[in-house]
């Protein structure tokens, strides 16, 4: 058994956008090894890349706000309290619309995947 609390682990920084990201769910930090994730912080404004997944299901939890989902091309409203389930090969990403946070847990399982950005340079 093992716990970590989110301030403990590093918050990295989207290179392109305004993005953080907690990677707590994963193997060296846990020491799972079937499932990883992280939690991820948008703020006002906003927006990540449009990419997919190859070898695992994704599955998100609202944790905080409001925003908008793009599942191949379909615009979805998602808000705290929700659950997400992204599969194989959909291309998904996210936009915060609105003036206040907007976060979620995101969780990949099986833990290893690859992921195929629709913009490579735009990560």
């Amino acid at each position: 058994m093992k716990i970590v609390n989110t301030l403990d682990v590093p918050r990295l920084y989207s290179q392109k956008d305004d993005r953080f990201r907690y990677e707590a769910v994963k193997e060296n930090v846990l020491g799972l090894k079937n499932i990883c994730g992280e939690i991820v912080v948008y703020p006002p404004g906003a927006s990540g890349q449009s990419h997919h997944h190859i070898g695992t299901e994704h599955l998100f939890y609202i944790t905080e706000g409001r925003g908008k989902m793009y599942v191949d091309d379909k615009e979805y409203e998602v808000k705290a309290g929700d659950f997400v389930s992204v599969f194989d090969g959909e291309r998904h990403w996210f936009k915060n619309h609105t003036s206040e946070t907007f976060a979620f847990l995101e969780l990949f399982a099986p833990a290893k995947y690859k992921t195929i950005w629709d913009s490579p340079d735009l990560k």
